[in-house]
């Protein structure tokens, strides 16, 4: 029983790896230029062993897709911060510092042609709806304590993180384009939910 334990935290140690490669190529080479083989290089494999746990740059950019997806709930359930306007303004720095740290992820995404398939797919519908709820109850809790306007949070929610990435998207569109800061980002979603 240990063995198998040993074994499956080698292999995903392994996946861990090969994504963080991933990244790195598609950083520097954008999604369609990257090849498997420069995924294997980077990774310090053949492309024989690569092909033995991803079938495809597709597949690759799904299992991207949900490490990171989890790994910013996971960030932003993490936040703290006095108040509401506070929480947002947190959410905001750690959205944006996200991005920051995972240009490759966010380049593969924004110039991946199957992108609409895979946000269709059941699974990154799961871990969208905890992002939105690791927002949402942020501003469910500003609500509650009369500092948010009433609304659905859940929209809102969604506006919030559509406002974080498309900063990353102006970064991938419009390169040497400027940034909104976290601030920017916090005031303009503050503006619009605070309690009058």
């Amino acid at each position: 029983m240990a063995a198998a334990g040993l074994k499956a935290r080698r292999r995903q140690r392994r996946v861990r790896e090969i994504l963080e490669a991933a990244m790195a190529v598609f950083a520097e080479k954008g999604y369609a230029k990257a090849t498997m083989e420069e995924i294997a290089e980077q990774a310090l494999l053949s492309r024989v062993a690569l092909y033995r746990y991803f079938k495809d740059k597709e597949s690759i950019l799904k299992a991207l897709l949900d490490w990171k997806t989890a790994e910013l709930t996971e960030r932003f359930e993490a936040v703290r911060g006095e108040g509401y306007a506070e929480a947002i303004r947190a959410l905001a720095a750690e959205g944006l510092r996200f991005r920051q740290e995972n240009q490759g992820f966010f380049r593969a995404l924004y110039s991946a042609t199957g992108l609409p398939e895979l946000l269709r797919d059941p699974d990154f519908k799961e871990r969208k709806k905890a992002l939105v709820r690791a927002v949402a109850r942020r501003i469910e809790a500003g609500q509650a304590r009369g500092e948010a306007r009433e609304g659905d949070a859940g929209l809102l929610a969604e506006f919030f993180l559509s406002l974080v990435l498309s900063a990353s998207a102006r970064d991938f569109f419009d390169e040497g384009a400027e940034i909104p800061s976290p601030e920017t980002v916090a005031e303009v979603f503050l503006s619009g939910t605070l309690a009058v």
